[in-house]
């Protein structure tokens, strides 16, 4: 394929729920009570959701490049300490606590989504490389933002776009109904707002880091 060719493809829908699904995978796999196996197991998961990300906008991932997307470690070398310390504490106590064990598999499953999403963000709205291959240091540099905007999403700081909600033309709902309903949706909406952090988190490295229109 020639750059000219790259250029003129046309980039292919996801899957719905595919990258739910993978998440889901990421998860369970962190919960594998064995070592090192959910390191390989999240290795493969990674590898695949990029792949499959970048190969929708026919482009090109290289090993090397898919190896730096498909770490469960990150370029922040106090970072990984920390979650591993935190990941041994939660093995080790927090397992005999019901559900506050998971809380370390959690985490690298919002890792995972976000790496699918702001992967499939910065290939649709931020890249303006015409080369159709993504080579390791561009990976670098993403997976770089990426982890990033995980980090500073929880930031009180970062602003994210507001979810509209329309409201009813009339409310015939009483007042026990009425806080019901809000609670439910407002669960419900938890995962739109984790993704709504993640994209301004994400735009706020991009827009302090131009180069990365161009890396």
């Amino acid at each position: 394929m020639t750059e000219e060719a790259a250029q003129v493809v046309n980039i292919a829908k996801p899957v719905t729920g595919r990258l739910g699904m993978v998440t889901a995978m990421s998860l369970a796999a962190g919960t594998i009570p064995l070592p090192l196996l959910p390191e390989r197991a999240l290795r493969h998961i990674r590898g695949a959701l990029a792949h499959e990300v970048v190969s929708r906008h026919g482009l090109v991932l290289s090993s090397d490049a898919r190896d730096a997307m498909a770490s469960p470690g990150t370029q922040d070398a106090m970072r990984d300490m920390l979650r591993k310390g935190v990941e041994m504490f939660a093995r080790r106590i927090l397992r005999r606590l019901g559900p506050l064990g998971p809380l370390s598999a959690v985490a690298r499953s919002i890792e995972v989504y976000a790496l699918g999403h702001l992967l499939d963000r910065y290939l649709g709205e931020v890249r303006q490389l015409r080369s159709h291959r993504i080579l390791e240091p561009e990976a670098q540099r993403v997976r770089a933002a990426i982890d990033a905007s995980v980090v500073r999403a929880i930031y009180p700081s970062v602003k994210p776009n507001p979810l509209m909600l329309p409201e009813p033309a009339e409310d015939m709902r009483d007042e026990f109904t009425r806080w019901i309903d809000t609670i439910i949706l407002g669960t419900s909406s938890v995962p739109s707002y984790i993704t709504r952090r993640l994209d301004a988190a994400f735009d706020e490295i991009v827009e302090t880091h131009p180069e990365m229109r161009d890396s």
